[in-house]
């Protein structure tokens, strides 16, 4: 196996990794504009553990309502801090800190995001929380 210098990577990697540092700003941002572009229209989400915001979600609209749902229901902002981004062709991974407060309790949870992408688009998200009981604890 003979290694390459980065510069002679293929762009698409790169750009994968633009796509999901956008992804999580627009997130963050709340803006709708940016995540019609970034995710598919058919993407799903995929949200683990015991608490009301848990299932899967649909599209366009279904990211928004787990987003929307989470933010009702906490005082103040719920923000992704991404830490690093790994992607190649076909699907990238997020190590970030999740920061939430609710009734008057903080969480901050370490979360890798696993996401699938096709096309320049998000096209699946799994969360994989590193500590699902405390998750749970906290959104119930």
């Amino acid at each position: 196996m003979t290694l390459q210098p980065i510069s002679t990577q293929p762009l698409s990697i790169q750009t994968n990794e633009l796509l999901v540092r956008e992804l999580f700003t627009a997130l963050n941002e709340h803006d709708l504009a940016s995540l019609q572009i970034l995710l598919s229209p058919a993407a799903v989400l995929h949200v683990p553990g015991h608490n009301s915001n848990a299932g899967d979600y649909y599209g366009h609209n279904g990211f928004l309502e787990f987003w929307s749902k989470l933010s009702q229901r906490v005082a103040g902002r719920v923000e992704i801090k991404v830490g690093d981004v790994l992607a190649n062709h076909k699907s990238a991974a997020v190590l970030a800190l999740s920061v939430a407060e609710r009734k008057g309790e903080k969480l901050e949870n370490r979360v890798a995001y696993v996401l699938k992408l096709e096309e320049g688009r998000v096209t699946e998200c799994w969360i994989h929380n590193y500590d699902q009981t405390t998750v749970d604890a906290f959104w119930s």
